[in-house]
């Protein structure tokens, strides 16, 4: 009888080890962000710190929605690295792209979310919406690091919602006009400019239609006589774009244009083209090296006769151009190199280089440095009467040259406490 009972004992125990166990298998697979969130050896929580590498994003109103994680002034005392970047869409809406990297505790966690505004959002609308959109990617961090909090997630979201009728059929447009007077004693100058765009931006096509005037007038007054120097320029610009697969990309680009500034009362082209990414598409917010070729026919009449004795001539040019581009943790590098001919004459043509450099060195210091260089040996449309003193002082006519450049360098060194998270706008202006 004893051995009996001693039996069911421990059966009875075993019963309830077995359940034990069930149930925190139970707790494991049902909460799995308790048992895989970080600790300090300490076993306190991971404290999210995060450093905004960011492109058109409202930092302040970050800060002030989102106040359980700490900002970073430097990329080195962050565990978690946001890298945005912003490019326009078909319907004249903006994509924007959140790359979480995941530093320190967090290496290797990533990811990557998108939000996509459309043209009918207000600016306020459009902020709450990316708002929210990088408060689920630290989510996951916070979860991860223990500090489980009350995130909330406000505003109309919708997954996946996909419009079945477009009655405009992608097409946007788009109609600008802005008109500026400033002026003093002596001196006064009018801007009108006017502009119509027209585009379809689908996965396979891109079409595109601007139409530009402008209309520039300065009035000097010196030693009791008046000057007044009046510019236009007027042109229609029309590009078509057909994408092959995700590297490449054909097309044609024309146009008719007019500017008494360049002496040109009428300039039309048309210029087949062709473009390889090395890299796809997709990832052009990120990195891309592309290759453009242009050939095709530009035909010219002057306002007046030209350095050459022209007064209108038939062209035919090639413009061959390399962009590279690429956006990281260290900082963004561009540059792009382009040249151009005319067949009747080789010894016509130009080059052009552009490069662009911000880099973060250590901790707080930065660099960036940008420049520009060009040869410019194909001004066909300069005048042949020379130029007087006012006519260059004041811009009217386009002048001669073998080069232009630009350059700029910066350095800023930033030190102090390693976060700011409190937002004072007081008396800011």
């Amino acid at each position: 009888m004893v051995n009996y009972l001693k039996k069911n004992q421990l059966t009875l125990m075993r019963m309830k080890i077995s359940f034990t166990t069930l149930f925190l298998l139970f707790l494991i697979f049902s909460h799995p962000t308790v048992m895989i969130a970080s600790t300090t050896p300490d076993g306190d929580p991971i404290e999210v710190n995060v450093f905004f590498d960011t492109e058109g994003i409202d930092l302040t109103h970050i800060r002030q929605e989102i106040k359980h994680v700490n900002y970073s002034r430097t990329s080195d005392a962050a565990n978690v690295h946001l890298l945005s970047t912003l490019q326009r869409t078909g319907g004249s809406g903006r994509q924007y792209l959140f790359y979480f990297i995941g530093a320190g505790e967090f290496e290797g966690l990533n990811d990557t979310l998108y939000y996509f505004s459309s043209p009918d959002k207000t600016n306020s609308e459009i902020r709450d919406n990316y708002t929210n959109v990088i408060r689920l990617g630290l989510a996951r961090y916070l979860a991860h690091g223990s500090q489980i909090v009350d995130v909330k997630f406000n505003g109309e979201h919708t997954v996946g919602k996909i419009e079945n009728e477009d009655k405009w059929d992608s097409w946007v447009f788009a109609i600008r006009g802005n008109t500026s007077i400033n002026g003093e004693e002596t001196e006064r100058e009018f801007d009108l400019d006017f502009a119509i765009d027209a585009e379809r931006i689908t996965p396979e096509w891109r079409v595109e239609f601007d139409v530009d005037s402008r209309y520039d007038e300065d009035w000097y007054k010196t030693d009791g006589e008046e000057i007044t120097a009046t510019r236009t320029s007027r042109s229609f610009e029309n590009l078509i774009v057909k994408s092959i697969g995700n590297h490449m990309a054909v097309g044609v680009n024309s146009g008719i244009s007019s500017s008494t500034y360049s002496n040109i009362k009428l300039n039309f082209w048309a210029l087949p083209a062709v473009e390889y990414n090395l890299f796809p598409y997709e990832l052009s917010s990120r990195k891309q090296l592309r290759f453009s070729y242009r050939l095709g026919y530009n035909g010219r009449e002057y306002l007046d006769t030209t350095i050459y004795n022209k007064i209108n001539e038939d062209l035919f040019r090639q413009i061959l151009s390399i962009a590279y581009k690429v956006q990281e943790k260290w900082g963004s590098a561009y540059t792009s190199i382009s040249t151009k001919n005319y067949f009747h004459d080789f010894d016509k043509n130009s080059f052009a280089i552009y490069s662009g450099l911000y880099l973060r060195v250590w901790k707080g210091l930065s660099l960036n440095v940008s420049g520009e260089y060009s040869i410019i040996n194909d001004r066909l449309s300069i005048l042949k009467s020379e130029a007087t003193v006012e006519e260059i002082l004041t811009k009217q006519v386009q002048q001669a040259t073998a080069y232009n450049y630009r350059l700029r360098v910066g350095l800023s060194f930033t030190f102090g406490s390693l976060y700011n998270n409190v937002v004072n706008p007081r008396l800011k202006g």
